[in-house]
């Protein structure tokens, strides 16, 4: 049990990491209207053309100081929750 407490912390920190990470990242493509919050959040969890140049854009007006987000970081911390409730279901039964 401890095992599972320590992978959904890890997992849910990561989550919340990327969640952050992403809107530190997306959030001047929104507010310039680039791409609306629903199609920037496709960018959360996956890399597309679009995501890509809507960064572009923004990023040559406004430059970001911080690394770009990377969508597989949302990927790695879903991979250590769903690991963590796939071990803690498997003892309860």
């Amino acid at each position: 049990m401890r095992w599972t407490a320590i992978l959904l912390a890890i997992g849910v920190s990561i989550l919340l990491v990327a969640v952050i990470w992403w809107w530190l990242t997306y959030r001047d493509v929104i507010q310039y209207a680039y791409l609306s919050a629903r199609e920037a959040s496709v960018c959360l969890v996956g890399r597309s053309d679009i995501c890509e140049l809507a960064r572009s854009l923004c990023n040559g007006a406004h430059p970001a100081t911080f690394a770009k987000y990377w969508w597989g970081t949302f990927w790695i911390g879903f991979v250590f929750a769903s690991i963590s409730l796939t071990i803690g279901d498997r003892r309860q039964a």
